[in-house]
């Protein structure tokens, strides 16, 4: 390992020293050869014109072949003369007589006898039996006319081996270079491999979890000193984000195991990426082998897979109440949201936090059932107690004026007793039937006039003892899914709070209309004293009054509005008030289409 990097270097630059010496080698040889060459012809021709004259003044006379072999004896080359015709009339190291026609066959003598000017050449010589450097030079008479040829030739063999001798000289000045270099590599292969390979443990060390490593520059080199404090650099910044999200990660883990509703995360291919200890708990589950599982293997329950299919395909939150048996029988609120990728801006997920609101459940329905049983037996002697006091004041005519008047004072709070006892079980019966979400309640397809006329009936006299006219205003032609005795109820309270608040000689106004989408919405409108809009939120909580001495006054029991809520949350819709101090209130109820409601029971 720690030899890797040097042996990566080192070979480069082995090849390096071979694609530059070898060339360099064979070319200088080629160079060499080829100045000698061009230095034994020079030679050669030089020789040729110093000979030229006097071989030319001897042609056809007796001396010439005395004359030729003076020449040869001095010349230090191969001597041969030839006619024009190509007949060799002289050869220095050869028969001349038997040798054949050197006419335009051989280079050099074309060059002479076609072209009249200086012929060389180098080829192998079947008389001599070895390579020749030949030059031929044209014989020319004092006219100019060609009367032969010159020629002179040496082997080229003492080039060849001036030309060995270099090569040898030069094969051992590239060997030594070659050492030279390689050492020289050598040398600068450690000095950069051994920095790069410190730097290469350290780094190793570090992604061990050694981050407190520094790495010391050890090269005079700018580039791995920089490399040697980017690690550095990188190192530190390491720490610091493993820090922070090992912080992150025991934050989360804190929170999550202080929680008392469980928390189950899931990948978009529904994988369990955690599970906490209290949905462990609730769902009766392994906490430690859930992580990397499918939540198809680890939850069994259809119903909430089904949910977690539903989180992720709409992607939006979700809501949805079950009860199942986990080790035991539970009620349990679930809640889902996406988890969104923050690159790519898709779900990467679902969270879905679980609830046990078994206990919460259970305490609702003692609460209710307590209610219930507290107010039928406190609606007996309530009864008991306006029969004997209706009694009394039929039969005693001539009763004192004081006994009479607590006798009314007695039927008074015996009647708003009984109104809250009412109003009481109502809210109970609501709750009782809205847990099982309105299974209970008769909806039927109602015209909805004639809930609104029954109901403006029903106030029709309160209305008028108040000095308050009521309008209705309603189409024949709209309809609504609904049970008629419990709207008509909400609308009766509506009218009933609205005539309270009216001053007299002034009107209410009840009014239906029908929206976009089809949703039924009612109104019930009065001209009295208003409300400030931070009191519209809570008014329609159980007891609660806006002006509590005015209240009083006019009687009520505080649960009138908190009733309409209930039916109206029965019935799938919505209410809400439009009011601003000291010009009125209207109170609006909003219904889904006729069908909607049934729809989302049956879903």
């Amino acid at each position: 390992m720690g030899k890797r990097i040097f042996f990566q270097i080192y070979p480069g630059f082995l090849i390096i020293i071979a694609l530059t010496i070898i060339p360099t080698a064979w070319f200088a040889t080629r160079i060499f050869q080829e100045f000698h060459i061009e230095n034994l012809r020079d030679e050669v021709l030089i020789r040729a014109n110093m000979m030229n004259g006097r071989v030319a003044a001897a042609i056809g006379k007796k001396e010439f072949l005395q004359t030729c072999e003076a020449i040869a004896g001095s010349a230090g080359a191969r001597v041969t003369v030839i006619d024009p015709g190509g007949k060799v009339l002289y050869d220095s190291e050869g028969d001349y007589a038997s040798m054949p026609d050197h006419s335009v066959a051989r280079p050099e003598m074309k060059a002479a006898l076609v072209d009249h000017r200086n012929g060389v050449a180098i080829r192998y010589s079947s008389t001599l039996l070895k390579d020749m450097l030949y030059a031929a030079e044209p014989l020319l008479d004092a006219n100019g006319k060609l009367i032969g040829v010159l020629r002179l030739s040496l082997p080229v063999e003492a080039v060849d081996t001036n030309i060995g001798k270099l090569n040898f000289k030069l094969g051992f000045f590239a060997f030594f270079l070659a050492v030279f270099s390689m050492l020289l590599g050598l040398l600068i292969s450690r000095r950069l491999s051994r920095p790069i390979e410190n730097i290469r443990r350290a780094v190793e060390l570090m992604a061990g979890g050694s981050l407190d490593r520094k790495i010391h520059p050890s090269s005079n080199i700018e580039e791995i000193n920089a490399l040697a404090d980017a690690v550095n650099s990188m190192a530190v910044q390491l720490k610091l984000r493993i820090s922070d999200i090992t912080s992150r990660k025991n934050e989360l883990g804190t929170i999550l195991s202080s929680m008392q509703e469980g928390v189950i995360a899931i990948d978009s291919s529904f994988n369990v990426i955690i599970v906490n200890r209290s949905a462990a708990e609730i769902l009766n589950l392994d906490m430690e082998s859930a992580s990397g599982r499918s939540l198809y293997e680890v939850l069994r329950n259809p119903r909430m897979q089904k949910f977690a299919e539903n989180v992720l395909a709409s992607r939006e939150s979700r809501e949805e109440e079950m009860e199942g048996t986990f080790g035991e029988k539970r009620i349990l609120v679930m809640r889902g949201s996406i988890m969104i990728d923050e690159e790519s801006g898709e779900p990467s997920g679902a969270v879905i936090v679980i609830g046990d609101v078994t206990r919460m459940r259970r305490l609702e329905e003692m609460r209710r059932d307590f209610v219930a049983n507290v107010s039928h037996e406190i609606k007996t002697p309530v009864t008991a107690i306006k029969v004997s006091v209706e009694t009394l004041e039929e039969a005693g005519s001539d009763l004192p004026e004081p006994l009479r008047k607590f006798l009314r004072i007695i039927e008074r709070h015996a009647d708003r007793l009984a109104a809250l006892v009412g109003d009481v079980l109502s809210i109970s019966a609501l709750e009782s039937n809205s847990s099982e979400q309105g299974m209970r309640f008769s909806f039927q397809r109602e015209r909805l006039l004639d809930i609104l006329t029954t109901a403006k009936e029903l106030c029709r006299s309160k209305a008028e003892a108040a000095g308050v006219a009521l309008e209705l205003e309603c189409s024949p032609d709209l309809a609504v899914r609904a049970d008629s005795s419990l709207l008509e109820q909400a609308v009766v309270n509506l009218i009933d709070n609205a005539v309270k608040y009216s001053p007299a000689g002034s009107s209410v106004t009840v009014s239906a209309v029908s929206r976009d989408g089809g949703s039924i919405e009612i109104r019930v409108t009065d001209h009295g004293c208003g409300i400030d809009k931070k009191e519209h939120e809570r008014i329609f909580e159980r007891f609660y009054r806006v002006d509590k001495a005015r209240s009083r006054k006019l009687g009520g029991t505080g649960l009138g509005l908190s009733i309409v809520k209930h039916i109206v949350l029965a019935h799938g819709g919505t209410v809400h008030v439009e009011s601003e101090p000291g010009k009125g209130a209207t109170f609006v109820i909003e219904l889904p289409p006729p069908g909607a409601a049934d729809a989302e029971r049956e879903s």
